[in-house]
């Protein structure tokens, strides 16, 4: 009886330890004034607000990527390369073209590329040489679509979106167009962004 007792409370304690604490207004997330529409109607929007030039974003990334590989299926996932002025053009347009080619695989080896190895991939020239030692990667397409007219205009659209969102610094993670996601340890963001998908889960069934 006893051992049973002392294993009850071991395992309550463990448990107690590794529970996400709640989080707060204020410490962990803002609400956003105004809120923002959502793309996907019935979906919770989770968008992450980034730069390849942010160590913090560098550090966030290997766990929203497993984070965004075991997302609820209720929950829509999009990245958003921030833009404060035109020294980010490079970095939005390649940003811009991974999503039009379907490589966002390729969004940690970039970041591996710009944050350790220092490998400047906003500049057009250096890119071209870095894409081309990519495994399965046709870089004269990919240099193509770099250079359309389409992906011209994404400097201007993450622009657009860092002023709507009111985006100060990164990474930022809105959830549900409503929620702002405040510094944090990159574990402890995600436990934010699960808390918060959570929330709006909830109000969306009142």
């Amino acid at each position: 009886m006893k051992k049973w007792l002392f294993a009850s409370l071991v395992w309550l304690v463990a448990a107690t330890a590794n529970a996400a604490a709640p989080i707060k207004e204020g410490v962990d997330y803002t609400v956003m004034s105004p809120a923002q529409p959502v793309a996907s109607k019935g979906k919770i929007e989770v968008l992450e607000f980034y730069s390849y030039t942010c160590i913090h974003c560098y550090h966030l990334e290997p766990l929203i990527e497993t984070w965004a590989k075991t997302r609820p299926a209720d929950v829509d996932f999009r990245r958003e390369h921030i833009s404060w002025d035109k020294s980010t053009d490079g970095f939005v347009k390649l940003a811009a073209t991974l999503k039009a080619t379907n490589l966002e695989r390729l969004q940690m080896p970039v970041f591996d590329a710009v944050m350790r190895d220092k490998i400047n991939l906003g500049q057009p020239d250096v890119l071209k040489g870095w894409i081309a030692r990519q495994p399965g990667v046709n870089a004269a397409s990919f240099m193509q679509t770099y250079g359309s007219f389409g992906i011209s205009s994404a400097p201007a659209r993450a622009a657009q979106l860092t002023r709507t969102y009111q985006i100060e610094g990164t990474p930022t993670l809105v959830v549900g167009g409503k929620y702002t996601t405040l510094a944090a340890t990159p574990e402890r963001r995600i436990e934010i962004i699960n808390a918060l998908i959570a929330r709006v889960r909830a109000e969306q069934k009142k």
